[in-house]
């Protein structure tokens, strides 16, 4: 491509981009244009053919694509674990594609490797893993397969050659945990049966008591416990598992204990909330997704341990005849200790934000979340409309919208509501159900776009829209 084309096609880029940004702000902007998946495919373009097209026409398929796609970045998205817009995080995508190196070795990477290992470093700091280690990955599903992966190879390092020899491994994690355990299991051959579920409290809160007992019992059922997983940050209630008291069942019959601070684990910036990380040291390893609620854009993920050498000891294995050299920087090589060999460079979007940030700045953002948490309580406590499920411990506002009419099921009509306000595209905030039927709104605050008078407007939206449907 000419360079006067290129600089041509960039400039219309950066227009589009603007305008878009522009629309987010604007509260008559849909924060997704709804339609069903079979009418969607219709208005698509979504065909392939032999002859290449213009670039007017590759606008218009960008155009097209953000008219109907769902914005994230809009005030009103408070649906999934991520969202919102960082200027810096956006950058660090754009620069990154721009070098294109893949992270498997310090020779490809020079800056990234260096980045990336500053990044885990400085988490490890916080968190008290001293002289530890980590990796990026590809999300906290798979940071919480790399704890079992390293669970294993710390207590049968000889199962990376030999399989696992009949021997039945069981993990433990809350009632409430994240499904991506379930998963881990499956792929690591170990079974969803052997993945066993611990009790939790009314606030959705791993009970040490019932721990110690599932550990026992699986003792005598002849099966091996390998790791127990605490979760700080659930996805529906946002609970914080008791890591001190956890801790104490762990050392008691020596297993690793993983902590997934996927959501929760932010907390670690403030000197305000950090208290619900109390413990943490003491653990095993952690998982933490910077995308979530610091907002760097998907993918940031981290795993981090406080044991120096079990990454490399758990994923070393082949490579050296054609990119794992011995030379000068081969310390710096961070595929030795990675499941995957070419890694996309994540960490300089989070690196950039960080960066225009500080440590000042990320510390007040989370307080800032919190702040704006309490607001929206404050308007459900104040309206006669809506009823809080449970208190929160972070950032996770779990409510019910009461009908006007009392012999309506409350669960089916807030299920019926939540989708009539998605089809009209007005907001999308998720629900959730317990096991008792038990429907409910459940906002969360990883949007940093999100401000207090697009809470006010949010209850103003599903209040009035409950009357006039119903």
């Amino acid at each position: 491509m000419q360079s006067s084309v290129r600089k041509e096609l960039w400039a219309d880029l950066v227009n589009i981009i603007e305008g878009y940004l522009d629309e987010n702000s604007d509260k008559s902007t849909p924060v997704v244009e709804y339609m069903k998946g079979t009418e969607l495919k219709k208005v698509l373009d979504l065909n392939l053919s032999d002859d290449a097209c213009s670039y007017t026409d590759l606008l218009n398929e960008i155009k097209t694509y953000l008219k109907y796609s769902t914005r994230t970045g809009h005030p009103q998205f408070n649906n999934q674990l991520n969202g919102g817009f960082n200027f810096e995080s956006m950058v660090g995508e754009i620069i990154s594609y721009l070098g294109n190196a893949t992270m498997a070795t310090f020779e490809v990477a020079p800056v990234a490797t260096l980045m990336e290992s500053k990044l885990v470093e400085e988490i490890n700091s916080i968190i008290g893993y001293n002289d530890g280690d980590g990796i990026m990955l590809t999300g906290g599903s798979n940071a919480n397969l790399m704890a079992i992966h390293c669970a294993r190879e710390r207590m049968f390092p000889e199962m990376k050659n030999t399989g696992n020899n009949g021997k039945q491994l069981c993990v433990f994690v809350s009632a409430d945990a994240h499904y991506s355990h379930k998963k881990a299991m499956m792929l690591m051959g170990l079974g969803i049966d052997n993945l066993v579920l611990v009790e939790t409290d009314e606030q959705g809160r791993m009970l040490a008591s019932d721990l110690d007992l599932k550990i026992e019992q699986t003792k005598e059922l002849g099966k091996i416990p390998l790791m127990v997983c605490s979760t700080v940050g659930t996805t529906v209630l946002g609970a914080f598992d008791p890591l001190t008291k956890i801790n104490t069942v762990t050392k008691k019959h020596n297993l690793w204990h993983h902590v997934d601070g996927a959501w929760g684990g932010a907390v670690m910036f403030s000197s305000k909330y950090k208290y619900l990380l109390e413990g943490i040291s003491e653990t095993d390893s952690y998982t933490f997704d910077a995308h979530k609620l610091m907002g760097s854009g998907l993918i940031t993920s981290f795993f981090t341990t406080k044991h120096k050498t079990i990454l490399a000891e758990s994923n070393s294995g082949g490579g050296g005849a054609y990119i794992f050299h011995e030379y000068e920087n081969a310390e710096f090589d961070t595929g030795r200790k990675s499941i995957q060999c070419g890694r996309k460079v994540d960490a300089l979007k989070f690196w950039l934000l960080w960066k225009a940030k500080g440590h000042k700045g990320f510390e007040a953002y989370v307080n800032e979340q919190y702040d704006k948490r309490d607001y929206l309580l404050s308007l459900i406590d104040e309206s006669k409309n809506l009823k809080l499920i449970r208190d929160p411990e972070f950032l996770n506002v779990c409510f019910q919208v009461i009908p006007e009419d009392k012999s309506v099921d409350i669960n089916q009509f807030n299920y019926e509501l939540r989708y009539k306000i998605v089809k009209e595209g007005k907001i999308l905030t998720n629900f959730s159900r317990f096991e008792d039927g038990t429907v409910f709104f459940r906002h969360v605050f990883a949007n940093n776009i999100t401000q207090k008078e697009d809470l006010k407007h949010l209850v103003d939206t599903l209040v009035n829209s409950s009357f006039s449907s119903h």
